[in-house]
């Protein structure tokens, strides 16, 4: 085994410099003018007297194979069905 010190990895100190990417922080570059920064991002604020009116979560855990098949027969419509034709009144059973 040797007593050599491990090498230490190669780090940029610029990264971005040299592989022309977008910084982290987000400014404007010519260079990529598609670019979402910090402050294209919005503001991200939620009023304080913001409410649900449900609660999707409590909704879904609610539900039972049961309450789920009942509620599948009452949204589902089948088309009406057709009457059997009717025989004429000469016609006799067919025999087995």
């Amino acid at each position: 085994m040797s007593d050599a010190p491990k090498p230490k990895p190669f780090i940029l100190p610029n990264r971005q410099h040299v592989t022309k990417e977008p910084d982290p922080g987000g400014r404007w570059s010519a260079q990529f003018p598609e670019m979402i920064g910090y402050s294209s991002q919005g503001g991200g604020k939620v009023p304080a007297d913001f409410g649900w009116n449900t609660n999707p979560k409590q909704w879904q855990e609610e539900l039972t194979p049961q309450t789920l098949a009942e509620r599948f027969e009452e949204l589902r419509i089948l088309p009406p069905k057709k009457d059997a034709p009717a025989l004429p009144a000469q016609a006799t059973p067919a025999k087995p």
